[in-house]
């Protein structure tokens, strides 16, 4: 197995990015959505200005990763970010710095390899540099591989939210896994 390169994305790479996150949204959740609220949400949230307005923020964090010189995933990280208000929340949140892992996204070709395990090691190596002391996401309840995947990689539910998809919403829970 090739090596895994994970570099930061540059202001001049945002068309590949946004092309690619759009891409693999779709190939993620096309088929489990109503095509009208998906479409929706794929028209406000793919847009060249969404993603130039993203990458802008001082604190978000997109990263590729490259495999035999193929883009083969991306990684957005939100540092400092906690749960929106809407959340509900079952234990208090820990004390310290968390680190948002907004999006993690493998190509269909590269999934079953092992990516999806180093982005989240990335991740968290990220965190620890900066002194974060948690990590936390959101997946859709309807996502049992998904589920399993972040559980099996340290993390654990500790509340809920709601993902619009369009006018559609979708209960997320919400998962954190300490920093070690």
């Amino acid at each position: 197995m090739n090596t895994l390169a994970i570099q930061r994305v540059e202001a001049q790479d945002l068309p590949r990015l946004r092309e690619f996150a759009e891409r693999t949204f779709r190939e993620a959740w096309q088929a489990q959505n109503d095509p009208a609220h998906f479409e929706a949400y794929c028209r406000e949230h793919f847009t060249p200005e969404r993603f130039a307005f993203e990458m802008a923020n001082p604190l978000s964090e997109f990263y590729f990763a490259w495999r035999e010189n193929a883009l083969a995933a991306y990684l957005k990280l939100n540092i400092g970010q906690l749960p929106g208000a809407s959340a509900q929340l079952d234990q208090p949140l820990w004390v310290g710095k968390p680190v948002h892992i907004e999006r993690v996204y493998v190509d269909t070709p590269w999934q079953g390899q092992g990516l999806g395990e180093h982005l989240l090691a990335f991740a968290e190596a990220r965190a620890r540099s900066i002194g974060a002391t948690w990590l936390w996401l959101s997946v859709w309840q309807k996502a049992p591989r998904a589920i399993q995947f972040y559980e099996k990689n340290g993390f654990s539910c500790f509340g809920t939210e709601t993902f619009w998809v369009g006018a559609d919403p979708q209960p997320d829970w919400i998962m954190r896994k300490a920093v070690s």
